[in-house]
């Protein structure tokens, strides 16, 4: 199964679209729509990564590499003839499965990688000038940085794999291989530092070009580390020779157990080596990040899987909370700052409704139902999982484009008086994994890139489930108005790549992952009670909470 356009982002203010294909990363010039330059993971420059779509091909692969096996003549003397033919080979040879003996230097086949064990591409992001792009990819938990030319070449800053499959070893501070899995990350606005938050709750601080000189002591002093306890000086002074009743092996055993659990936790950590700082953290894993300015001051916005946005102030005092954004019933998934609206916030994850807040004062200005446009595509949802919102300055202020899992639609709304106004559903021919809006300095109509998963297995009959989703896995639209119309017949070149031999439930599982962060299905209670269109929001709905004097 070919694996679709699945992150998007656009390199300053020029027609160049960056996206992510699996585990390589490709540059278009939309103006042309050409292809101008690629970038593939290191693992599948190699050739490692290759993987079937079930062991059935690797098992027949394997044996046709070996030599084919002599046909046999089945008669009712076989047994007798079959008998003889193991008494002549000679002892201790091994015989492969189709009857041929195998060499002494034969190495074993090593199984191929799961599909999840893939370094997938998971995030991407530039910074406002275009001139660097950062990725992560998921299994390897590797950020990678990325120079940009101004003309869609992309030159690697980052360097990670050394020995793995006898790559040239490089030692270079762009090694950026986090402790634990990141699951959001974002470039503050001088394009100076990126922001990584991972599952277990913690945001890093990550200096986009580390200095050579400062990398070694980030090693020592970045991260935070609890004094270590004394090693104990207690040795065993018993052995089994010296014990001989049972009961005293057992308190043998026990000791010996003690001291390498006590050995296991004197050793300490291994720490990454080049130069981070641990910012914040929140008792929940994030799922969303933002970075927003109010009054010359910088703000990191933060969310949970625990229905918490919390607004923290900027580097160095992330770690001062202004407010809390609380109002949400279920797990946050997105954060948008409006365009135009800087002091706005647009969340969004498994309730049915978007949210408008004033993130500095944490109140919640507006509710619009979100499920009732989802459900004019889909008739059959009873909930939603919010995976993206994207903001682009309109005619008559900001607007917003929510994506939502599994539903082949974007719905946009408009942001006027402290409400969201509903604008227009975009039907599409697959379910959304991103979108960017690209707007260039030539006064040109805006125009609106979206990458698809073209199957779409709830509505898809066998003859569209054969055809390819390559050629279908971008689609473009124009801005006309206040409105965007399809742009047809793009001609945009399908690249097939090492992925491309997915099954579709492991793609499934890779590309549609924000409805599992759902934790219970307390939210069945209330199906009957869908919100309205649009509601104002008193303040007894949210509390704002100003803790910045006890931080």
């Amino acid at each position: 199964m070919g694996f679709p356009y699945h992150c998007l982002s656009t390199l300053g203010e020029s027609t160049i679209l960056c996206g992510s294909k699996g585990t390589n990363i490709y540059t278009f010039d939309i103006a042309s729509y050409t292809l101008l330059s690629s970038w593939s993971h290191p693992f599948s420059r190699k050739g490692g990564l290759k993987v079937g779509t079930d062991e059935a091909e690797n098992s027949a692969g394997q044996e046709s590499e070996q030599p084919p096996s002599k046909k046999r003549k089945v008669d009712s003397n076989s047994e007798d003839k079959t008998g003889d033919e193991a008494s002549e080979k000679p002892a201790g040879e091994p015989e492969a499965a189709n009857g041929k003996r195998q060499g002494k230097n034969r190495k074993p086949k090593q199984p191929a990688p799961r599909p999840q064990e893939q370094p997938f591409v998971i995030l991407i992001t530039a910074t406002s000038d275009g001139k660097h792009v950062v990725a992560v990819t998921g299994t390897d938990k590797t950020v990678w940085v990325f120079e940009h030319d101004g003309k869609g070449g992309l030159k690697e800053l980052s360097q990670r794999y050394e020995s793995v499959l006898d790559l040239p070893k490089t030692v270079s501070d762009f090694h950026r291989a986090m402790t634990k899995r990141p699951s959001a990350i974002k470039i503050t606005a001088d394009g100076k530092t990126i922001l990584c938050a991972d599952k277990f709750g913690d945001v890093y601080s990550l200096p986009l070009i580390p200095s050579t000189t400062a990398a070694s002591e980030a090693t020592r002093t970045s991260t935070p580390a609890s004094t270590p306890a004394p090693q104990s000086t207690f040795t065993l002074k018993a052995n089994e020779f010296t014990v001989h009743s049972a009961r005293n092996l057992r308190a043998l055993e026990d000791q010996k157990k003690a001291l390498q659990l006590q050995a296991a936790k004197d050793t300490p950590k291994e720490t990454p080596s080049f130069e981070h700082e641990l910012i914040l953290g929140h008792v929940s894993m994030l799922t969303a990040l933002a970075t927003a300015s109010s009054g010359g001051k910088p703000y990191i916005l933060t969310a949970d899987r625990d229905e918490h946005i919390r607004v923290s102030r900027g580097i160095p005092q992330a770690y001062v909370i202004e407010s809390f954004c609380l109002g949400h019933k279920a797990f946050i998934s997105a954060l948008c700052i409006p365009d135009s609206q800087p002091e706005l916030l647009v969340s969004g994850g498994g309730d049915n409704e978007l949210f408008l807040w004033n993130w500095l004062a944490g109140k919640l200005l507006y509710k619009v139902d979100l499920l009732v446009r989802v459900q004019e595509v889909v008739p059959d949802a009873l909930k939603i999982a919010v995976t993206g919102l994207h903001t682009y300055h309109a005619e008559r202020g900001s607007s917003v484009i929510a994506i939502c899992e599994r539903v082949p639609a974007l719905l946009v709304f408009e942001v006027q008086d402290n409400a969201l106004v509903y604008v227009q559903t975009l039907n599409l021919s697959g379910n959304p994994l991103d979108a960017v809006v690209i707007s260039n300095a030539e006064n040109q109509p805006s125009r609106l890139a979206v990458s698809v998963d073209p199957l779409i297995p709830a509505i898809a009959d066998d003859s569209e489930m054969a055809s390819d989703p390559v050629d279908q896995s971008l689609l473009f639209f124009n801005m006309e108005g206040n409105s965007w119309a399809a742009k047809p017949d793009v001609p945009l070149p399908a690249i097939e790549t090492s992925d491309e031999n997915l099954a579709r439930p492991e793609l499934d599982k890779l590309l549609y992952t924000v409805e599992s962060l759902r934790k219970t299905n307390a939210e069945d209670a209330d199906d009957g009670e869908h919100s309205t269109k649009g509601s104002i929001a008193g303040q007894e709905d949210t509390n704002s909470m100003d803790v910045s004097e006890t931080a």
